[in-house]
C-alpha cells in the first residue's frame, strides 16, 4: 500500500473494520479504503473477517451499477487484506434525517435509488443483509439533484453465527437490530425479502425520524419485530399519499410471504401506484399514535389511519405501548453549501422568449418587409375571437355541469325514499351511485340515516359491470372514514345479508391482518356459513398465532363449522397432528387437540 495509496483520514468505522479517505497515486484520484483490523486477541474472529472482506469485494466487484458503490481492486499486505473502492462524496441517510424527516419528492426518488439497487444485487443472488440508513450514501450530481449508493454487501453474514442468547445479552450486533428481518432472530435461511423487510424499516424512518419497532432494550426490539408492534406509517405522515403508506407497511410485513416476492414486484408497484393516483388521498393530518399490540400478520395494505383503535386490556397487560410519537416537519435534501443552484428545485426557471431584434441576418441578405401593425390588428382581433369562444365553451360546461348535480341530487333523494318503503325489494345503482352511498354511511349524521342506507346497500343491484359485493368488502376493510362501530355494523348488517360466498377470501384477509377486533370478529361470523377448505390454514394461522383470545375463539368456532362441510378432512387432521407436535403452548395444543377431534368426527 506504501507506494501505490496514501491514507489521508479515518472516514469510519463499520462492523468489519475501518474505511480510510486515500489517494491513488496511479490513477490519480482519491479513493476509499476498507480494512480490517488485526485482533491478535481473537484469531478465529480475524480469520472470519478477513474472509468476510474478501468475499464482499469479490462479489461486489461483479457489480457495476449507479446506485451500488463500485470497488477497484482487492489487494493486500504486512498488515492485512484491504479493499480499494469508490469515494463517495456526501453523506449518509443516517446524517440527513437526524435533524427532520425527508419530503414526498426526496422519498420517491431515495426508493427508486434503492430498489434499482436492490434488483441489481439479488439479480445476482447476492443478499445484504445489513440494509440499515447509515449504509447509505448520498451525494450530489453537479445539476443539485441527489444520487443514493448502497454500500457494505455482504457484512451481516457473521450476524448469523451469533446465537439467540448472544443477541439477548448484547447492546450491538453487526447489522443494526432496528432494521433486521424477524426471520434473522428466528435463525432461518434468509432470501432477498429480508433485504426488503429491513429497506422498509429505513424507508420507514426516513418518513418519520424514529424506528418502526422499537425498544429500550436489544430484546425488547427484538421483540418488537416478531410481534409487529409497529404504528401504521399514515398515524404519522398523513401528507404523503396513502398508496405510499401502504406499500411501506407491506414491505415490513411479519411474515415474509405476505411481503413483496421481490425488489422488483415492490418496484413495479410503486411506479404502477406513482403514475394512476393522486399526489396525496390523505383525509386528515397525522395524529400522535403509539404501537397498540402485537400483530403477526399486516395487511397488504395499512390500518386505517382514521379509525379510532385502542389495544385490547390483554395486550395492555402483556406490554404497555411505549409514549406517543410526534414527528418533526419535513425538510427538502439539498445540495451542499457553495454547490450551483440546483435544477429540480421547486423554483422553475420562466422560459426564455427571443426578441426579434436578437434575430440577426447574413450581410447583403434581402429581408422580407414585415407589416407589424396591421398584423397585430390582425391578432388581436383573432385572440379576442378565440377567448370569447373558450368562455362560452366554459360557460355551456358549468351549466351542463350544474344541471346534471341538480338531476343527480334528485335521483338521489328519490332512492332514498325508495330505501325507506317496505315494499321496495330490489334498487338499481350505478358505481358512482355506490362510492356515493357508502360515504354517506361513513360520515351519516344520524343512525336512522345511516340504517336507511345500510338497506338501500343491502337490496342493491349493479346497473353497470360494478361488482357491489367486491366494493363493499374492499370498502369495509380499506376505507379511513369508518369508525370501528360504523365498520361492524356495515360488515354485519349489510355484507352478511347479502350472503355472497365470493367476499370470504377478502373477508378473512381483513379478519386476519385488522387491529379492530370487534369488527374482525363480525368478519368470522359473517363467512363462517360460506367458508370452505381453501380457508381452512389461514382460519388455523388465527388460533395459532393471533394475541386476542377472543379473535382466536371466533377463528376456533368458524373453523369447526368449515370442518363440517370440508371433504378434505384427513389431510387437515396430519396438518392439526404437525401443529400439535410443533406447539409448546399449553392452551393452543389443548384447542388444536379438540380441531383434530372435530375433524376426524370425534
Amino acid at each position: 500500500m506504501e507506494t501505490r495509496y496514501e491514507i489521508r483520514e479515518k472516514i469510519g468505522q463499520g462492523g468489519l473494520g475501518a474505511v480510510f479517505r486515500a489517494y491513488d497515486t496511479r490513477m490519480n484520484r482519491e479513493v476509499a479504503i476498507k480494512r480490517i483490523p488485526v485482533t491478535a486477541d481473537d484469531p478465529a474472529l480475524q480469520a472470519e473477517s478477513t474472509h468476510q472482506l474478501v468475499k464482499e469485494a469479490g462479489a461486489l466487484a461483479s457489480l457495476q451499477h449507479p446506485n451500488i458503490v463500485t470497488i477497484y481492486d482487492v489487494e493486500s499486505d504486512a498488515d492485512g487484506p484491504f479493499v480499494v473502492m469508490e469515494l463517495i462524496s456526501g453523506k449518509t441517510l443516517e446524517e440527513l434525517i437526524q435533524e427532520a424527516p425527508l419530503t414526498w419528492p426526496d422519498f420517491r426518488e431515495l426508493a427508486l435509488h434503492t430498489l434499482e439497487g436492490l434488483i441489481a444485487a439479488h439479480e445476482l443472488k447476492m443478499i445484504h443483509s445489513d440494509i440499515k440508513p447509515s449504509n447509505l450514501m448520498l451525494s450530489w450530481l453537479p445539476s443539485g439533484k441527489f444520487q443514493t449508493k448502497i454500500v457494505d454487501f455482504g457484512l451481516a453474514t457473521l450476524t448469523h453465527a451469533q446465537s439467540h442468547e448472544a443477541l439477548k445479552c448484547s447492546d450491538s450486533v453487526f447489522g443494526s437490530i432496528f432494521f433486521m428481518a424477524p426471520e434473522q432472530f428466528e435463525r432461518a435461511l434468509l432470501d432477498d425479502r429480508a433485504d426488503l423487510y429491513a429497506m422498509g424499516c429505513v424507508y420507514y424512518q426516513a418518513l418519520t425520524c424514529i424506528e418502526p419497532f422499537q425498544g429500550t432494550t436489544v430484546e425488547a426490539v427484538m421483540n418488537a419485530h416478531l410481534e409487529h408492534r409497529v404504528i401504521p406509517l399514515q398515524d404519522l405522515r398523513a401528507d404523503i399519499p396513502v398508496w405510499a403508506s401502504e406499500w411501506i407497511m407491506w414491505i415490513i410485513n411479519r411474515m415474509r410471504n405476505d411481503r413483496p416476492a421481490s425488489a422488483r414486484d415492490a418496484l413495479q408497484v410503486f411506479l404502477q401506484n406513482d403514475q394512476n393516483h393522486p399526489p396525496t388521498r390523505s383525509l386528515g393530518k397525522a395524529r400522535a399514535r403509539s404501537a397498540t399490540g402485537p400483530r403477526p400478520r399486516l395487511a397488504t395494505h395499512a390500518a386505517p389511519p382514521g379509525a379510532k383503535l385502542e389495544p385490547s386490556p390483554e395486550e395492555i397487560a402483556q406490554d404497555p405501548p411505549p409514549p406517543l410519537v410526534k414527528i418533526t416537519a419535513p425538510q427538502p435534501l439539498l445540495p451542499p453549501e457553495g454547490s450551483k443552484p440546483s435544477l429540480y428545485g421547486a423554483t422553475l426557471v420562466p422560459p426564455i422568449s427571443i426578441a426579434t431584434s436578437a434575430i440577426h441576418h447574413p450581410v447583403g441578405a434581402h429581408a422580407t418587409p414585415i407589416k407589424f401593425q396591421k398584423d397585430s390588428r390582425i391578432s388581436l382581433r383573432i385572440t379576442f375571437a378565440a377567448a370569447g369562444i373558450v368562455m362560452l365553451a366554459l360557460a355551456g360546461s358549468l351549466l351542463a355541469k350544474r344541471i346534471d348535480q341538480h338531476r343527480q341530487s334528485l335521483r338521489h333523494g328519490l332512492l332514498l325514499d325508495q330505501a325507506r318503503s317496505s315494499t321496495t325489494k330490489e334498487i338499481i345503482l350505478s358505481g358512482p351511485e355506490l362510492n356515493r352511498f357508502l360515504n354517506e354511511a361513513a360520515n351519516a349524521d344520524t343512525e336512522e340515516m345511516q340504517q336507511t342506507i345500510f338497506h338501500l346497500l343491502t337490496i342493491a343491484k349493479p346497473a353497470d359491470a360494478t361488482n357491489f359485493d367486491s366494493c363493499l368488502t374492499e370498502f369495509a376493510s380499506t376505507s379511513t372514514q369508518l369508525l370501528p362501530e360504523t365498520r361492524k355494523a356495515l360488515i354485519l348488517s349489510v355484507i352478511g345479508k347479502r350472503s355472497n360466498c365470493a367476499m370470504v377470501p377478502s373477508l378473512l384477509d381483513f379478519a386476519r391482518k385488522t387491529r379492530d377486533i370487534n369488527s374482525a370478529i363480525a368478519a368470522l361470523q359473517v363467512l363462517s356459513p360460506f367458508s370452505g377448505d381453501e380457508q381452512l390454514p389461514d382460519l388455523l394461522a388465527v388460533v395459532q398465532f393471533h394475541p386476542n383470545p377472543t379473535l382466536k375463539k371466533a377463528a376456533e368456532e368458524a373453523l369447526v363449522e368449515t370442518l363440517k362441510r370440508s371433504k378434505q378432512r384427513d389431510a387437515f387432521a396430519k396438518q392439526l397432528a404437525q401443529a400439535i407436535d410443533g406447539t409448546t403452548d399449553l392452551k393452543i395444543r389443548k384447542t388444536l387437540i379438540k380441531l383434530q377431534s372435530a375433524s376426524t368426527g370425534g
